[in-house]
């Protein structure tokens, strides 16, 4: 969805642009397709920029293969390395790892070959009605006719849009100079989870309502759905901050995300 959204941006002056992924578009629009998935073998010509809109352990994998040596290099990776380190779930610590050794793999690997990496770190990503967040909570509201939610789900949180995740990328390759660093990315307003979650119902699914329940009744009812609920991790964070400094990275790319304002249409794939 973050690759939509920057072809949607991309402008008639910007650089020639070669496209990869699993199943290319009918529509190719300004962009040369290839066919792949990463990390399998994938020989392209020589870029000058590249970027990483998928899972970031692929790409790095990929890279750290290739021949690659671009001038620079933007990678998405996410916050979850900050907030998911101390998780219960076995799985979202094991993604923890995961990201952090491909950031260090991919960090080496550019400094060898003197490309300049900018790493962005997005917060909850929404929008474009396939994200698997937000739009997960609106399509829960839909069929249910509300959305429960344990009344200490006030967490901080920040959402960024697909569409400001693909500006930030889009403003660290037209940056007159390479902008090398880690930078976390978080969303325009900062908000706690259940107020969050009230705006995503008002746009995407009207008529429902938010439950607010006592903590020993909403596990209660969690544990009757079994596997088909939450997990662990996921109920864990609901009562914390997740919330990082926006400062750094709008110093560095000029970039002002806007505020959490969902729209019917952000949801349409729900």
């Amino acid at each position: 969805m973050v690759g939509e959204a920057l072809l949607a941006q991309w402008r008639p002056g910007d650089a020639a642009l070669l496209g990869v992924s699993r199943r290319p578009p009918a529509s190719a629009g300004p962009v040369h397709w290839r066919a792949g998935a990463l990390p399998g073998p994938l020989e392209l010509p020589a870029c000058g920029a590249i970027a990483s809109l998928g899972p970031l352990d692929a790409f790095a994998a990929w890279f750290e293969g290739s021949a690659q040596a671009p001038a620079r290099v933007v990678a998405l990776g996410s916050t979850s390395v900050h907030g998911k380190a101390g998780s219960p779930d076995p799985a979202e610590r094991a993604l923890v790892e995961r990201l952090r050794g491909a950031e260090q793999r991919l960090a080496a690997v550019c400094a060898a070959r003197g490309s300049a990496l900018t790493l962005l770190r997005p917060t909850l990503v929404w929008g474009r009605g396939r994200d698997r967040n937000l739009t997960r909570l609106v399509a829960l509201a839909r069929r249910w006719r509300l959305l429960p939610l344990p009344r200490t789900a006030r967490g901080l949180r920040q959402p960024i849009h697909a569409d400001e995740v693909a500006a930030a990328v889009l403003a660290a390759l037209r940056a007159p100079r390479p902008v090398p660093g880690v930078f976390d990315l978080p969303g325009g307003e900062t908000l706690p989870y259940d107020e969050m979650a009230a705006r995503c119902l008002r746009a995407g699914a009207p008529g429902a309502r938010l439950l607010r329940l006592p903590g020993p009744v909403f596990r209660a009812g969690l544990a009757l759905l079994g596997r088909r609920g939450p997990g662990a991790g996921v109920l864990a964070r609901l009562d914390q901050d997740l919330a990082y400094d926006p400062a750094p990275v709008q110093a560095a790319l000029d970039w002002r995300p806007g505020p959490f304002r969902p729209a019917p249409g952000d949801f349409h794939a729900a």
